[in-house]
């Protein structure tokens, strides 16, 4: 339902977030959450110290190579050859060490935005980061229910919705991708990962939250997918968060098909990525419509037969239930794949439930086969059998049979009723 408490969003930005969530809730749209999102979790004790971004992790680096801190004009510009350099100089359990005494996973709860994005109908989930927030946060997540994938292996039984963990997992799902060398051989070591990133490019609308105009992460996935898909064939890619960007930094991202939605343009937001976070998310929820895919068909008792009940009662339940989907049906031209699959589920265990044996009053059975052809055709499937096809030409001659005659007789009138069933 709508929320009449949402920010008014400002013209310059409101068609794009109108275009991802019309995507989202109609079952397109998912998002790649990178490290600048866990820094609106939540402290869980007396934790003193935060998430790093890039710039802390180099200054990281950089002493454990050199002994001591940098100064302020800075020694190093690239912090993934920092990274390389600590694998050389000390290995790479002590790399990966210094990423999980540095990153304060478990001193952090998942804040009200990580549960607030994972109730949201997103086909994945992608994340780049190491820490475990989102999966926590499934707990609190009542609307859906996530696969979590941590490693290339576990794609293959994965379901969707899931949150595929791009780059390694705490506390031990190594490597922990970080230095440039692990960037260089990703596309070939991980090739399952770019794979489904690109695959859900291709059908989806893809969101990046968490992110920064220059973070290695982000500049890497887009390289990647420009490397596969071309810059010709790109699909649109949008950058949510409150952006600080200079003029060449926009106009280069731009130029690689990257959408940018800068929520500092909407009102008291003062800087702040969990307001601008808070107000992206609840505006996607407050464009959720009252018909929309979730909601259609609506569950039923009568799902299948039940042996212990007669008949005809259940024909005519099954009937009316049936009458009254169709008729609320939202128009789509196709079924969305989640609702087709809903639909098939509970029609497949009706479609021999009569006969041309049963005896049923007034034109019951050709508004059974009415329906159900109807709902076969919304599931994209034909006529299932040799057996069906017959059942159904059968109901129909006695139908047409019974029109000609009754119009021979007492013309258009006699035949309204017929006429209308049909």
């Amino acid at each position: 339902m709508k929320n009449d408490t949402v920010t008014v969003i400002p013209n310059s930005i409101s068609p794009y977030l109108n275009e991802i969530a019309e995507r989202l809730w109609s079952g397109h749209a998912a998002i790649m959450v990178g490290a600048g999102f866990s820094k609106n979790a939540s402290p869980n004790g007396t934790s003193t110290r935060g998430f790093p971004d890039w710039q802390q992790l180099g200054d990281l680096f950089y002493e454990k190579i050199n002994g001591t801190k940098p100064d302020n004009k800075g020694k190093y510009l690239n912090v993934l050859k920092l990274a390389d350099e600590v694998q050389a100089a000390f290995g790479r359990p002590a790399l990966d060490q210094s990423l999980r005494d540095v990153i304060p996973d478990y001193e952090y709860e998942p804040s009200p935005l990580h549960v607030k994005l994972l109730d949201l109908p997103w086909t994945d989930v992608f994340t780049t980061n190491y820490d475990t927030l989102l999966e926590r946060a499934c707990i609190s997540v009542s609307s859906q229910k996530y696969d979590v994938v941590i490693n290339k292996e576990d794609l293959v039984y994965s379901e969707k919705p899931r949150i595929i963990k791009l780059h390694g997992s705490f506390p031990s799902e190594r490597p922990f991708i970080i230095t440039e060398e692990d960037y260089r051989r990703y596309p070939k070591d991980f090739a399952p990962f770019v794979n489904t990133v690109q695959q859900s490019l291709l059908e989806n609308t893809l969101c990046l939250i968490g992110f920064s105009g220059d973070d290695p992460n982000f500049l890497q996935w887009i390289g990647w997918i420009r490397d596969n898909l071309g810059s010709e064939n790109s699909p649109k890619i949008y950058l949510i968060g409150v952006l600080n960007l200079s003029s060449a930094q926009k106009k280069l991202l731009e130029q690689r098909n990257i959408m940018l939605i800068d929520m500092a343009v909407c009102s008291n937001i003062d800087g702040s990525h969990y307001k601008g976070s808070k107000i992206f998310l609840d505006y996607l929820l407050s464009r959720k419509k009252e018909d929309n895919r979730l909601d259609w068909p609506e569950n039923s008792e009568l799902s299948q037969p039940v042996p212990q009940k007669e008949k005809l009662i259940q024909i005519e339940g099954i009937v009316q239930i049936w009458r009254k989907q169709r008729l609320t049906y939202p128009g789509w031209v196709s079924v969305p794949e989640d609702r087709r699959s809903f639909l098939w589920a509970n029609t497949r265990n009706w479609i021999e439930f009569i006969t041309s044996e049963d005896k049923l009053p007034g034109c019951l059975d050709l508004e059974f086969v009415y329906e159900l052809n109807w709902r076969l055709e919304k599931c994209l499937l034909p006529l299932l059998s040799i057996q069906q096809a017959e059942f159904i030409e059968i109901i129909l001659k006695k139908y047409w049979t019974q029109t000609q005659r009754a119009y021979k007789k007492n013309g258009r009138k006699a035949t309204e009723k017929l006429r209308i069933v049909i």
